[in-house]
């Protein structure tokens, strides 16, 4: 008898041990899998504190002036002309985008065009995947990721 109970008790012993084991591998994962489901915070990078402290600089100092009276026969401002199969489009992706220097995700980051922005589409990858775009307004040229801009009917 008192090797029957020495045996009973080593059993479990062993099963709550593997059960402990067990208990603590599932809680373990479900907490790794719930702290790792969840998406980080947008960073904000440098090029995007610039451009929103300067836009809301400009925005102030414009709204501060005065706009002066137009000429009579002087033809009203008109937006940059278009390159021939180009097209004006607005950012619809909500974190907005990053401009870069090539068609690739391994790309320089010039800037970033913020949610709305306008840019001009001037052209496509082979493949379709990436946009070459141009700042509305703007000189600078850069490549942002296709399928994340509509195209603004004039």
């Amino acid at each position: 008898m008192k090797k029957l109970s020495g045996f009973l008790q080593f059993t479990i012993g062993l099963l709550l041990a593997i059960a402990f084991l067990l208990g603590g591998g599932i809680a373990a994962a479900l907490y790794l899998a719930a702290k790792h489901s969840t998406q980080p915070e947008r960073p904000v990078f440098d090029e995007e504190r610039v451009a929103t402290q300067s836009a809301a600089r400009n925005a102030k100092s414009a709204s501060t002036q005065q706009k002066p009276a137009a000429t009579p026969g002087a033809p009203p401002s008109t937006p940059k002309p278009l390159e021939a199969g180009a097209y004006r489009a607005r950012v619809t992706w909500p974190q907005g985008l990053l401009l870069r220097d090539s068609p690739s995700f391994n790309a320089n980051s010039l800037g970033g065009i913020p949610f709305n922005g306008q840019v001009v589409v001037l052209e496509e990858s082979s493949d379709k995947e990436w946009q070459q775009v141009r700042l509305e307004n703007s000189d600078q040229k850069g490549w942002i990721k296709g399928g994340n801009i509509e195209r603004i009917n004039e």
